[in-house]
């Protein structure tokens, strides 16, 4: 890479990995090349993005702490490092915290309960599929495991742990399981480490394997280039206060100069792909802090540009969920019923289905929830909804 010469073409290479979902690729990417630029904000920021979305809170925090030591004035970094410290989300990362203390007492069920709880409120963070799915398999719940796996991997497509434990539970040969998990997670992720790792039953192993990666974070190889951003980041300032959560909230994009200058540089249908990415990202990101009102006009954005590509299916869903969230019922079920005659058959079909149903039951429209929920058994059984209490009170008599 020429010592960081080109940082900029990794840099939007990262970006575009993260909008495609593949967040692993992207964090192999930024590592690499902070590494050589090791105080350029907009690798850092992005690399905080990565941590974040993959559940590694601390991490993505040290980060917005580094930038802001580098410029105090780094409105991406004030906006969500503000929103990090919100008594909601903090709240939500508290109840995180003791779910993985669960794991570690091996109370699984307690684990299982709350993560499926924090997954309801936020479901944009990769980790939490991970643990729950080691809960549901701690349970004996293999297919609910690998149910909430498979969700996990359309959040990292790249995700080589999720993939690993799919392949092993596809197998249903839970004695092999045992003897590999084991051997194939520690020995190719684990990072200078104390802890034993029992040899037991397979929940019990995978469960204490899992949760040591993500106590160590990164992988061999990302580990040597993250040592050079780790000694970076050591000495960062301890607290930022009176940070201006209001800053850019409501308009539709508000960063990042170096991207949007190469937009007006382009032209044409080249210059429309890359607002609709642009809008995406500022979109998705405000979703998962929970800035709803942003994600919703820039997510708007997108939906209205009617690309029909991936892009625009993803933020037709991300829009539908936003409106519900806020309890805007009427355009929830208008975006819904859009992704579900616009994209059959695709990723988020069933869990479309499923809100409209709620949304259908929380406007009075009993017969529409009951109609919603069936197609979506029909169309994907053992979806892993059919265990929710909705589905369990809606069709008990069904």
């Amino acid at each position: 890479m020429g010592n960081g010469a080109n940082w900029s073409i990794n840099w939007q290479t990262a970006l575009e990995k993260i909008q495609e979902h593949n967040l692993s690729a992207a964090l192999e990417i930024i590592l690499e090349t902070v590494g050589y630029e090791p105080e350029n904000m907009a690798l850092i920021n992005l690399l905080a993005d990565c941590y974040y979305y993959l559940g590694e809170f601390d991490r993505a925090k040290a980060c917005w702490e580094e930038v802001l030591r580098l410029n105090p004035a780094n409105q991406e970094a004030k906006n969500k490092i503000g929103r990090y410290k919100t008594p909601s989300f903090q709240s939500w990362l508290k109840r995180y915290k003791h779910a993985l203390y669960n794991i570690e007492q091996k109370n699984y069920e307690a684990a299982l309960g709350s993560l499926r709880e924090l997954l309801g409120e936020n479901d944009g963070f990769v980790s939490v599929y991970q643990f729950l799915g080691l809960c549901y398999m701690a349970c004996a719940e293999y297919d609910q495991a690998r149910i909430v796996w498979q969700k996990g991997l359309e959040r990292d497509i790249g995700n080589e742990t999720l993939s690993d434990y799919l392949n092993m539970i596809s197998d249903k040969n839970e004695k092999t399981l045992d003897a590999t998990v084991e051997e194939k997670q520690v020995s190719k992720r684990k990072v200078g480490t104390n802890l034993p790792i029992q040899k037991a039953a397979l929940a019990l192993t995978a469960a204490a394997c899992l949760l040591l990666l993500f106590k160590t974070g990164v992988t061999p190889d990302q580990g040597k280039a993250f040592q050079n951003q780790d000694a970076t980041l050591s000495g960062q300032v301890a607290a930022h206060e009176a940070i201006d959560e209001k800053a850019a909230e409501d308009s539709p994009v508000s960063s990042n100069n170096l991207l949007i200058e190469e937009e007006r540089s382009r032209g044409g249908s080249d210059y429309d792909l890359e607002k609709e990415k642009v809008y995406y990202r500022e979109g998705y990101n405000a979703y998962q802090e929970g800035n709803l009102k942003k994600a919703t006009s820039n997510l708007g954005v997108v939906v209205s540009m009617n690309t029909g590509n991936y892009l625009n299916r993803e933020a037709l869903y991300y829009l539908a969920r936003s409106c519900y969230l806020q309890k805007n019922y009427e355009e929830a079920e208008a975006y819904y019923l859009q992704y579900l005659e616009q994209f059959p058959g695709t990723n988020y079909y069933d869990d479309s289905l499923f809100y409209l149903g709620v949304v259908y039951d929380a406007t009075g429209q009993e017969e529409k929830a009951v109609e919603a929920l069936t197609e979506m058994q029909r169309i994907s059984p053992n979806c892993g909804y059919e265990s929710s209490d909705f589905f369990k009170s809606v069709m008990k008599d069904k």
